[in-house]
């Protein structure tokens, strides 16, 4: 717990430090602090991005860009925390990829200008292709992929990767970058520990790269599960919240206080049905056995066999609803496929039927994560991580919310995944985080 006082915690909240803002080339092996000659930098993580973002608006009178000079091949090193003790330091290597926004003062003494950064994997992805043969479960070919494209310091002891309970022999075609292999080899990826189908994703953190079943993702990612309070004016009294929180870890309540909130989707029934999220047929035609199948799919049937964010599912059955929407199949996908792609010890060559039964449910779990989004923004926290889940506390929205038993509003109240951070740094350290779920609070 944190041993804190609010007034110290006040103090604190916003301030971080900035121990490194290392600025290279790697032409000339040339080096510049940077540390104070930057007005803003923002660094991004996504949940759906296999490599890291970030821009720094720069305000100098040095010339760097003649200086140094800047051409789209040096490096940005940055080492920083949230200014509280116990917090770790986060240190992370970018390459600068881009530089716009070039403006010089009245005097001609001074510029402003924005450096576009991204993380080493990022950009060393599109200058490689694969065109190789891969085989056996789809968490060993992607380790395959990343260790032959991609420089050891680049991974090494930076990567998580959750073991499939799958076997296949494909080609990856030489059209293919690596990380677009990746994404297609995890369509194809089979959890050995989820009871039912859940889609992989692949993505980077301050920590490093990750390839998880989202089940596995929201699990490890509830192990800690912090409150977040969005309460008028931010103070708590008669609305249900507390005034006072305690919290685990090393940043104190005040962390946990939501300065801002806005919703930017709860559904849209007509994008539920035109993608399939209510209900879908699959219709495929096998090339080498010469036959046609169909799949059907409805949300209601497999709504409880999924790890779910969120209480109710988007399509609940109703009598006059049903016989349009739900016994129908609301979206039609076509797929060709040639069954024999999978061996194992016993028989070479064997049929492959289960990416027909995942094809549907995939689509349903990505397209029901992207369907209730909301940004919250914090005070700057860099223990935080797209993959954490947090339990998000909004006061009831009524007139006559002081005698109901009730306090929190359940449409935007519970747990959601964070999918995506924003890290800002100027005057202060502030963090805005993209939530997620994929289910509704009623």
């Amino acid at each position: 717990m944190s041993s804190q006082g609010i007034g110290e915690n006040l103090l604190k909240a916003g301030d971080y430090k900035l121990s490194k803002l290392i600025l290279r080339s790697n032409v000339n092996k040339k080096e510049m602090n940077i540390m104070n000659l930057y007005s803003n930098i923002e660094l991004f993580e996504d949940i759906f991005s296999p490599y890291m973002t970030g821009t720094i608006k720069m305000n100098e009178s040095l010339n760097i860009p003649e200086v140094l000079p800047i051409s789209g091949q040096e490096t940005i090193e940055i080492e920083f925390k949230s200014n509280v003790e116990n917090a770790e330091p986060i240190t992370k290597m970018f390459r600068v990829y881009k530089l716009d926004r070039h403006l010089t003062d009245k005097q001609g003494k001074g510029q402003e200008y924005t450096l576009h950064l991204m993380s080493d994997g990022g950009i060393i992805n599109y200058s490689q292709r694969c065109g190789y043969y891969v085989t056996g479960s789809v968490s060993e070919m992607v380790k395959t992929v990343v260790s032959k494209h991609f420089p050891s310091d680049v991974w090494e002891n930076r990567f998580d990767v959750e073991k499939t309970n799958d076997n296949y022999s494909f080609v990856l075609p030489k059209s293919y970058t690596p990380f677009k292999s990746i994404a297609w080899l995890a369509s194809k990826a089979i959890s050995s520990s989820a009871g039912d189908y859940s889609p992989f994703l692949f993505y980077e953190t301050f920590d490093g790269y990750v390839f998880k079943s989202l089940t596995a993702i929201i699990k490890e990612g509830s192990s800690v599960v912090h409150d977040y309070y969005y309460t008028k004016e931010n103070a708590a009294d008669a609305d249900g919240s507390p005034t006072s929180l305690a919290v685990d870890g090393p940043l104190s309540a005040v962390f946990h206080k939501v300065q801002t909130l806005e919703e930017l989707s709860r559904f849209n029934m007509a994008e539920n049905v035109m993608e399939g999220t209510i209900s879908s047929k699959l219709a495929v035609h096998d090339l080498s056995k010469k036959e046609y199948r169909e799949m059907l799919f409805r949300e209601p049937d497999v709504f409880d066999a999924t790890t779910n964010l969120g209480d109710m599912p988007y399509y609940k059955p109703c009598e006059k609803d049903d016989p349009i929407y739900f016994n129908n199949p609301c979206a039609y996908y076509y797929l060709p496929v040639t069954s024999f792609t999978v061996y194992d010890d016993v028989k070479q060559i064997k049929d492959n039927m289960k990416f027909e039964d995942y094809f549907l449910k995939r689509k349903y779990i990505i397209n029901s994560m992207l369907t209730q989004k909301i940004v919250i923004s914090v005070y700057g926290d860099s223990t935080k991580r797209v993959g954490q889940v947090i339990n998000l506390y909004v006061p009831k929205v009524s007139a006559d919310q002081a005698v109901q038993e009730e306090k929190k509003d359940k449409n935007l109240s519970g747990k959601y995944l964070i999918t995506s951070i924003r890290h800002t740094f100027g005057k202060s350290y502030s963090c805005k985080m993209e939530l997620s779920r994929n289910g509704m609070g009623v």
